[in-house]
Parts: structure tokens; C-alpha cells; sequence
């Protein structure tokens, strides 16, 4: 499970942000236990949402993480949304060094994993076609690159590894591996990670190399829940994953009130597959119609739930702009999905710009973050959790958040000059 990330020098983010879905201690925020999966003395929360205006700062956060995992494991197929991501060199990286810094809670250990990066000579490269489209690969020049860890039992953490400039592995516990132990260098835009676990991934017996396994394990559990509209061209091998899930996605469907009778797909073309939903009409016919005849909300519901139900049991699911197409209720009934007591083991970072649901019948005060420009116009995050008044006091529990919020309270909110007009002069 994600307990903290660290990012600096990334898009808007120019001074190190820290991120975390570590609860605050139940003197300080007391409310809604039941959101917090506690494990070995570790507090985690289930759900995290990011809020603040346009231009603020809030989608850079998980395009900061979904960038460190793409490089982490330089799989094409590891998020198709890619390609249409831009990593090219912006007016904010100033030719200073990027860093990424997570750390994961899994497996009876903490574990941090870093990497610091040169992002100015980052670079899109398409690699062979694959089912059918197009595979992009991102290359990064990997400066440095360090893991760390403990068992939760532990109180000090103990290095695994450490890379240098040089591409050089120094790691007293791996010392046996003919890289390190012969001083040989990585390439610039191949982590030690991932050459580990290319080479290892069949021998999992050596106990020292755990964490490595375990992290690259926890990576491969994040899902981007898709923004795309996505209604047809299943594979077959995504109709076999999807398949035991249909009855479960109706039930969800249902429960979000968009009332059908069953999913099914149909394979109309040779090895594509198109989703069918089947509703019944007024003579209580059973009607079934394709996917893409049903509105935005419901298709993207279909997707997101989708997204759900074929994540692994541990497994971390990340949404930007969560709210387009969805009704606030059934963002509502998401959220508690996630906050339930039945989930003890997902968790969902979000961004949003729905206030309707930003109150404390929802949220607790340190699920609730902010994103905003400082005076260098850097992106800031902060949690309400840490913000004061002018007495020095938390924001109360029962306090109205949304109305605060748009009131400026706290500095995450746009400011829009009134009496805007036309220019036509």
C-alpha cells in the first residue's frame, strides 16, 4: 500500500512535495476509523482527494507517479494512456535534476524506494505495433537511485542498494551479483530494479532480495482508472478477465441506480469483442444494446468499475479528473465503497472538482488535500488536516468544507474577478 511520495522538480511541482496516505494520529483526527487500514502499528487511509482550481497543480501529482512507474519498469503496455501523455522537457524542469521518492507498506516491511533523474533529455520512442496499436516506450537518463527498508516490527531502516552517476550498484546484502560485484554500469535509462528482476525473477529465494520483489510487485498493482470513453475492441484476453466480473458490475450498476438486467459480450468481429448491456422495456422485453448507445456517466461507470473489480486485492487506483462524467452521487457511492469496512486492502487517489461531496459526512479532515500556486507560481499540496485558522486552530470536524472552501479559506480555491466583459473593442 502507497504511504508516501515525494516529487520535486516535476511539471509545475518545483520545490519537493510530500504526499501521504499515512492517517494522522486518532488524537488529531478522530473521525471515521473505519477509513484507516492499520497494519503492524502502520496507519494507512483508503482514500485520498485532491481538490483546487485549474491550473493548480492537481492532475501533475499523479502524472508525477504514473511517470516513476513508467520508468521504474519501462513496459510499454504498462499504461496505454502514455501516448498521449507529454514528457518533454517543459519551462518548469529549469535543467535541474527530477526525483521521485515512494514509500510502499507491504508484505511485513516499509520500503522507500528513490530514483533522481534528468528529465531534460526525456524522450518518446514508438516501438513495434502490438494487438494491434502502437507501443510507446519513455527513456529517462537515471542519475541516481537508492532503496531502503525495514521490517515493521523495526524502527531503523537498512540500505538494500544505492546507484550512482556512474551507473555503478554498490549493495553490501547483493554483493554476490556479477554486476556489482565486478563494477559494471547500468545503462542510463534502465533501473536497477528492473535489471534485478529481469534477471531474478525466477529465484526468489534469496531472503535479502525480498524488498525488491515486493516493491515491484506493489508497483504493478497501481491502476490508472481509464478517462477514456472506452465501448468497444475487447480483446479476448480482457474478455476472460472481464467475464467473472459481469454479474458483480451489475450488481454495482444497480446499486448506483443505473438500473440494467445483465452485461454480456459479443464477438462481431474475428478477435474483437463489443459490451452489450440488456435493460428491459416496457413490455418487460429483454432488450440488449451496445455499450456506446448509453450516456458518458454510465459508460464511464462501466469502465471505472471495470477497473475495480480486475485490480489485484492490494492494489492502488488512480483517477484523474474522477468526477467528469459522473454524477456526484455516484462519486459518493465510490468513495464509500472504498472507505467500507469490507475494503482492507484497496486504496483510491483521486482529483476532483466536486464540492458537493467535499463535507464531513464523506471525508475525514486528512483525506481531503489542496493544490495550489505559490508566489514562485510552484505547485504547493497540503492536506486540511494541516491548515489553521487565525488562532492557530485545526479546521473543526463538523465543520462545512465545501462552503469554506469556496469562501478562500483555504488558498486553494480560483480567484475570478467579477464584472468580467466582453472585448470587442
Amino acid at each position: 500500500m502507497l504511504k508516501e511520495f515525494r516529487v520535486s522538480n516535476f511539471k509545475s511541482i518545483q520545490k519537493e512535495q510530500v504526499f501521504t496516505m499515512e492517517a494522522c494520529p486518532k488524537t488529531v483526527v478522530s473521525e471515521y476509523p473505519e477509513h484507516v487500514i492499520e497494519v503492524s502499528g502502520e496507519r494507512l487511509l483508503k482514500v485520498t482527494s485532491i481538490y483546487g482550481p485549474n491550473g493548480g497543480g492537481k492532475s501533475n501529482l499523479l502524472k508525477a507517479l504514473n511517470a516513476f512507474a513508467v520508468i521504474i519498469k519501462q513496459n510499454s503496455l504498462f499504461n496505454d494512456s502514455i501516448k498521449n501523455e507529454n514528457y518533454f522537457p517543459n519551462i518548469y524542469l529549469d535543467n535541474k535534476n527530477t526525483v521521485f521518492t515512494l514509500y510502499i507498506v507491504r508484505g511485513g516491511y516499509e520500503i522507500g524506494y528513490s530514483l533522481t533523474l534528468n528529465l531534460n533529455k526525456m524522450q518518446q520512442t514508438v516501438a513495434n505495433p502490438f494487438a494491434g496499436q502502437l507501443a510507446w516506450v519513455v527513456d529517462a537518463e537515471i542519475l541516481e537511485e537508492e532503496m531502503v527498508y525495514r521490517k515493521l516490527e523495526d524502527l531503523e531502516f537498512l540500505t538494500l542498494f544505492k546507484r550512482n552517476n556512474s551507473g555503478i550498484v554498490e549493495s553490501e546484502l547483493l554483493s554476490d551479483i556479477d554486476l556489482i560485484k565486478n563494477n559494471r554500469s547500468l545503462s542510463k535509462n534502465y533501473t536497477f530494479l528492473k535489471y534485478f528482476n529481469d534477471s531474478f525473477v525466477q529465484d526468489q529465494t534469496n531472503a535479502d532480495a525480498t524488498p525488491i520483489f515486493i516493491f515491484y510487485t506493489e508497483i504493478g498493482s497501481y491502476v490508472w482508472v481509464r478517462r477514456e470513453l472506452r465501448t468497444f475492441n475487447y480483446l479476448k484476453d480482457a474478455v476472460e478477465m472481464l467475464k467473472p466480473c459481469l454479474n458483480k458490475s451489475k450488481q454495482m450498476l444497480n446499486a448506483l441506480d443505473i438500473r440494467i438486467e445483465g452485461l454480456s459480450f459479443e464477438e462481431k468481429d474475428p478477435g474483437f469483442y463489443y459490451l452489450y448491456i440488456q435493460r428491459k422495456n416496457k413490455d418487460g422485453k429483454l432488450v440488449s444494446m451496445p455499450l456506446t448507445n448509453e450516456s458518458s456517466g454510465t459508460i464511464k461507470a462501466v469502465n471505472i468499475i471495470f477497473d475495480i473489480l480486475t485490480s489485484p486485492k492490494e492494489s492502488v487506483c488512480i483517477a484523474d479528473d474522477f468526477d467528469a462524467h459522473l454524477h456526484p452521487k455516484l462519486l459518493r457511492a465510490i468513495i464509500e465503497l472504498f472507505a467500507s469496512k469490507e475494503n482492507e486492502s484497496r486504496q483510491l487517489i483521486f482529483n476532483s472538482h466536486d464540492i458537493i461531496n467535499m463535507n464531513n459526512k464523506l471525508f475525514r479532515r486528512d483525506e481531503i488535500w489542496f493544490a495550489y500556486r505559490d508566489d514562485d507560481y510552484s505547485t504547493q499540496y497540503v492536506p486540511l488536516s494541516n491548515i489553521v485558522n487565525y488562532k492557530g486552530e485545526m479546521i473543526r470536524k463538523d465543520a462545512v468544507y465545501s462552503k469554506q472552501y469556496l469562501e478562500g479559506r483555504f488558498g486553494a480555491d480560483p480567484f475570478i474577478k467579477k464584472g468580467l466583459n466582453w472585448c470587442d473593442e
